[in-house]
C-alpha cells in the first residue's frame, strides 16, 4: 500500500479529538509537497538528461546501424551496443580496405578472370598460392631457358672444337650428336696412339729376339705391318727361339755325351796299353814310373811355365795358391791327355 493511500485512509479515521493535531499535519504535508516539487522537477531534468543522452547513443548507433531495433534497452546497455557496432563497423572498414588491397594484388598479379567470392582469409591464402605457383614456374622457366642457353653455347663450343679438328659435322647437329662425334674421335686418337706404342713395343721385343738369336733363323716382319701382326710375330720368334735353344741344347748333351764316351774308350784304352807295357817291362826287368809321376811332372812344368812367364803369377794368386792351380788344371784334362806322352810335362819328364 503507497503512503497516499494510506493517508487518505487515515484523515477518515481522525476524531474530534484530534482536529487540533490536523493543521500541523497540513503543515508538514505541505513541506513534504514542496520537496516532492522539487525532487519532481530534479527528477525529470534527470530523465530528460538521460533520455537525451539515450537519444544520442540511438542516433550514433543508428548511423552505423540503420536498422538496429530498440528494445528500451538501459543506458549502459546501448553504450555497449555503441562500442560492438563501432567496433564492427572499423572491422568492416579495415576489411573492405583490406579487400580493396588484395583485388589490387589479383589485378596487379595479373591472374585475370573473375575476382573469386570468399572471405579475405581464404582470398589472402588463394592468392598466396597462385603468387608462389606463379613465381616458381617464372624460376623454372628462367632455369630451363638458362640451361636452353648454356647448352646451346655448349653445342656451338663442341661444333667449333670439331670443325677446327678437321670434322665437318651438320651445323644443325644436336649438343648430343656433336657429343658422340668427339667421343668417338676422341677414342679413335687414343686407341692410334695406343697402337703406336704398340706398334714400337711389339716391334722393339721382335728386333731383340733377332739380335740375341742371330743363328735360330728368327722371321723379321714387314715395317707397315699393323700392331696384331707385329704380337703374333713375336710370339712365333719366341716359339722358333725356345725351339732353337731346346734342339741346341739336346745337341750340345749329345756331344757332350759323344765325348764322354769317347774319353772312356780313350781312358780304358790307354789304362788297357799301360797294364799291358806294365807287364812287358816287368817281363823284361823294367822298373814302373814312379806314383803318380804324370801329375808331378806336369807341376814341374807349370812351375818352369810360371818361372818363365808364360803364365801370369796373378792368376795363380787367383785360384787360391800354386797347390789349387795346379790340381784345378789337372782336373779340367781327361785320362788320356794327362798321360799323352807328346804333352810338354810328359817330353820333359822323358
Amino acid at each position: 500500500m503507497s503512503a497516499v493511500v494510506a493517508i487518505r485512509n487515515a484523515t477518515q479515521m481522525l476524531t474530534v479529538s484530534e482536529r487540533g493535531h490536523i493543521s500541523g499535519i497540513i503543515d508538514i504535508l505541505k513541506t513534504k509537497f514542496k520537496e516532492l516539487n522539487t525532487e519532481a522537477v530534479k527528477h525529470e531534468k534527470t530523465t530528460k538528461i538521460v533520455r537525451e543522452k539515450r537519444n544520442t547513443l540511438l542516433s550514433k548507433i543508428r548511423e552505423i546501424e540503420p536498422h538496429f531495433n530498440d528494445e528500451e534497452q538501459s543506458y549502459d546497455d546501448l553504450k555497449n551496443v555503441l562500442d560492438t557496432v563501432k567496433s564492427n563497423k572499423t572491422q568492416m572498414v579495415k576489411e573492405n580496405k583490406r579487400r580493396q588491397g588484395l583485388e589490387k594484388k589479383w589485378n596487379d598479379a595479373g591472374f585475370g578472370g573473375a575476382f573469386p567470392e570468399m572471405d579475405n582469409d581464404a582470398l589472402d591464402n588463394h592468392i598466396k598460392t597462385l603468387i608462389k605457383v606463379q613465381r616458381d614456374k617464372k624460376i623454372s622457366d628462367k632455369k630451363t631457358e638458362a640451361q636452353l642457353l648454356s647448352a646451346e653455347n655448349k653445342r656451338k663450343k663442341v661444333l667449333v672444337k670439331l670443325v677446327e679438328l678437321g670434322l665437318q659435322p651438320a651445323s644443325s647437329s644436336s649438343l648430343e650428336e656433336l657429343q658422340q662425334i668427339l667421343t668417338e674421335y676422341n677414342e679413335t686418337e687414343k686407341q692410334s696412339k695406343k697402337d703406336v706404342l704398340t706398334i714400337k713395343k711389339f716391334r722393339n721385343q721382335l728386333n731383340e729376339l733377332i739380335s740375341n738369336n742371330p743363328d735360330a733363323g728368327i722371321k723379321n716382319s714387314a715395317e707397315d705391318v699393323g700392331a696384331v701382326a707385329l704380337e703374333n710375330a713375336v710370339k712365333a720368334a719366341r716359339i722358333t727361339r725356345d725351339l732353337f735353344k731346346k734342339n741346341k741344347l739336346e745337341n750340345d748333351k749329345a756331344v757332350k755325351a759323344k765325348q764322354r764316351a769317347d774319353n772312356k774308350i780313350a781312358d780304358d784304352k790307354n789304362k788297357s796299353e799301360m797294364k799291358e807295357k806294365k807287364l812287358a817291362d816287368k817281363e823284361s826287368g823294367i822298373k814302373g814310373a814312379k806314383k803318380n809321376g804324370f801329375y808331378q811332372a806336369f807341376t814341374s812344368w807349370i812351375t818352369e811355365e810360371i818361372s818363365s812367364g808364360n803364365i801370369d803369377q796373378s792368376i795363380v794368386d787367383d785360384a787360391g795358391g800354386k797347390g789349387k792351380f795346379n790340381s784345378n788344371k789337372w782336373a779340367e784334362m781327361n785320362d788320356t791327355q794327362k798321360k799323352d806322352p807328346t804333352a810338354p810335362w810328359n817330353l820333359i819328364s822323358a
